[in-house]
């Protein structure tokens, strides 16, 4: 793999363990929105500001932006954190690693 999509590969990673950190927890621990965003928040991969500025004034979010361009947002129905992407990926970078 380029240099570029290990570095996407490595980021999606930085987002999956800090989603573990409370999927770990037992249902009604992680189904608890605003204790995770408390422990998110504290974490320097989270980024407050637009997680805040997304949230529309509605805390705490269920939708966590970070530095990266992952994420992780809580699902209802099944009570966990799941990443997600809200940047963009340079396809044309694929090719120059």
């Amino acid at each position: 793999m380029g240099t570029y999509l290990d570095d996407l590969w490595n980021d999606l990673e930085k987002t999956w363990d800090l989603a573990m950190e409370i999927n770990d927890l037992p249902e009604a621990e992680r189904a608890n929105v605003g204790a995770a965003w408390e422990k998110f928040k504290a974490s320097d991969l989270v980024d407050n500001g637009r997680t805040e500025q997304e949230a529309g004034g509605t805390l705490p979010p269920q939708k966590v932006f970070c530095t990266n361009i992952y994420g992780i947002q809580f699902n209802p129905e099944t009570k966990y954190w799941i990443p997600f992407r809200h940047g963009e990926i340079d396809l044309a970078k694929f090719t120059e690693d």
